[in-house]
């Protein structure tokens, strides 16, 4: 029965159910409200394994059902994470203020438009027979509430900055109570996510794919080019705003997200070939974009702070992902708490859209702060133990009381582990549910998990997990920062396998209420050691989404070099001559 059925009948409970949705884009995702509580969420590409998979995420959208105990018949509303047509308009525009350069371009864009995205009605009642009412809400605004709605915050300071949504790119306003108010936008082609996405693709990466390997790379290189992209392919204003040299740039009717002729001018280089060699050239280009992306989000918040006149931020969109440009902001920028939306690409839209259909457009007045990223699937020991049969490899199983004495030693005596418990994370990050641990303090091991395990750039940096009361021995950090969001130096010299090459870690802060098992994992391998700190990854190897079920982990110790693999209370091995170690 849904809540207008209730409604016509004394003594019946009405319970709101709001299904929020982000797709047609990248990130697919959906989540479920009750009530106003977020009791799911998870995004596409764990179901399907297609990384940052795009498409209506039905299946995502079977879990919630399932995780809620409700049907389709259910759910009250859709919420829907920007509004197509509006979009389809910015296309259009463009399409004609560019015209002819972006006729290829625009014809193989335009039958997936009038086939799929701007008919999600349709859509949602064949794939999932959802026949009720569809609400639409700007993409900024998805942003905005996705992190305003979820703070701890009655009052603050609202920015989105991102690739683009309709026509926004980035956006400023205030949240108060159950309202958001967005006053000021800047608008495309005008981006500080497109420039961030334009170099990405320069330096030989994927755009909205590979954004933060750029990141990672920053530190190994000086920023040589900042002042002449300064000149020649970015102007910035006082506010924090920003014009783009539009010569420099394509992505309004190209394949490629920039002039060749132009960047090779300002960078000396020509475009580098994916899985070409990284020079030293290249690191330097990834710096000079860092410092110009983080001194522009800097000086937006200084110009928001200015105008608000409030002392704490919301925060989301893609370029909140940056954990650098973060972790400044926290000591340099003008507020004094931050709240960042954990998962504030676009898989976070569905959430903001949910909660600003909650708010915005049912008038609910309550507020719900997030207290979990816990929010995907968990899976029974029967499953477990049929996924682990099914691979054929030696196991072992743990009472509860062996578990974690167990995986703390596994670890201090240098070998890597998955860990695989309870509910899957939501967002981009492995929060001790779905990850790979190893010992912090062996330098070695930085190498060994990039280059053995996860197949990846050796350039790339980890994240350390600590306790969060013990967060301040080790790292310069005096708040919980649970979501890995926040990019800090590190005070240890404990910790070479987590510091990146400019003494900086993205920390994850744990605490005992949110994750217990995790929580104790960290306070054992402390006792055994001294450094309660261990290195986190997420459970998966390169190309491939983190892992949703336990046959996906499994098939992540078969594929790559990891020692073991813990699901659930099963420890399991390649070989038998592992295990006996343990007895």
């Amino acid at each position: 029965m849904d809540a207008a059925a209730a409604r016509d009948q004394p003594g019946k409970a009405i319970l709101m159910h709001i299904l929020g949705l982000s797709c047609f884009y990248h990130d697919a995702a959906a989540c479920l409200l009750r009530e106003g509580e977020l009791v799911a969420a998870c995004q596409e590409e764990r179901f399907s394994r297609i990384k940052h998979d795009w498409h209506l995420p039905v299946e995502s959208i079977r879990y919630c059902l399932r995780e809620s105990g409700v049907s389709i018949d259910d759910i009250d509303a859709v919420a829907f994470y920007e509004k197509p047509f509006l979009k389809f308009e910015r296309m259009l525009e463009t399409f004609l203020s560019t015209a002819p350069r972006g006729y290829r371009s625009f014809v193989e864009t335009l039958p997936s438009w009038l086939k799929q995205k701007l008919w999600l009605p349709r859509a949602l009642e064949t794939q999932i027979g959802f026949r009720k009412r569809t609400l639409y809400f700007e993409h900024h605004l998805s942003h905005a509430a996705s992190s305003f709605f979820l703070s701890p915050f009655d009052e603050s300071a609202v920015l989105t900055v991102d690739g683009v949504g309709e026509w926004a790119t980035a956006s400023y306003g205030r949240g108060r109570g159950s309202r958001i108010t967005l006053t000021h936008e800047m608008r495309f082609p005008h981006s500080l996510g497109l420039l961030y996405s334009s170099v990405t693709t320069f330096l030989g990466f994927r755009a909205n794919h590979d954004e933060y390997k750029v990141m990672g790379m920053a530190p190994y290189g000086s920023p040589e080019f900042a002042a002449a992209m300064l000149k020649e392919l970015v102007h910035r204003r006082k506010d924090g705003s920003l014009s783009l040299d539009l010569r420099s740039f394509s992505y309004q009717y190209g394949r490629r997200m920039f002039d060749r002729d132009r960047f090779r001018r300002v960078f000396g280089i020509t475009p580098r070939d994916p899985g070409a060699e990284i020079t030293r050239q290249h690191f330097d280009i990834a710096a000079s974009l860092q410092k110009v992306t983080e001194d522009t989000v800097l000086s937006m918040a200084e110009h928001v702070r200015r105008e608000t006149g409030l002392r704490d931020l919301c925060l989301a969109g893609g370029v909140a992902l940056n954990s650098v440009a973060n972790g400044r902001l926290l000591r340099e920028g003008p507020f004094d708490r931050i709240f960042i939306q954990p998962a504030a690409g676009d898989a976070g839209g569905a959430l903001g859209a949910a909660y600003a259909a909650y708010h915005h457009y049912l008038g609910r007045t309550d507020r719900h702060p997030l207290q979990t990223l816990y929010l995907g699937p968990a899976y029974p020991a029967a499953e477990i133990n049929s996924a682990s049969a099914a691979a054929d490899m030696p196991f072992q199983e743990l009472s509860a009381s062996e578990l974690i004495p167990a995986a703390a030693r596994l670890i201090a005596e240098g070998n890597v582990i998955g860990w695989f418990q309870g509910r899957t994370e939501f967002g981009p990050r492995a929060l001790g549910n779905r990850s790979i641990l190893a010992d912090p303090r062996r330098a070695e091991m930085k190498d060994i998990v990039n280059q053995k395990v996860k197949f990846r750039e050796p350039f790339r940096p980890f994240a350390p997990a600590v306790p969060v009361e013990d967060c301040s021995r080790f790292f310069r950090l005096d708040r919980p920062s649970p979501f890995m969001l926040m990019t800090v130096p590190v005070l240890s010299d404990r910790l070479p396998a987590v510091t990146h090459v400019d003494g900086s870690a993205r920390v994850q802060t744990v605490d005992r209420d949110q994750n217990p098992l995790f929580h104790e994992l960290l306070t054992s391998f402390g006792k055994l050691t001294g450094v309660p700190v261990l290195m986190n990854t997420s459970l998966n190897i390169k190309g491939e989404p983190i892992a949703l079920t336990p046959a996906d982990a499994v098939r992540c110790l078969a594929g790559s070099e990891m020692d073991f693999l813990i699901l659930g209370n099963r420890l399991l091995a390649k070989r038998e001559q592992d295990l006996h170690a343990l007895r």
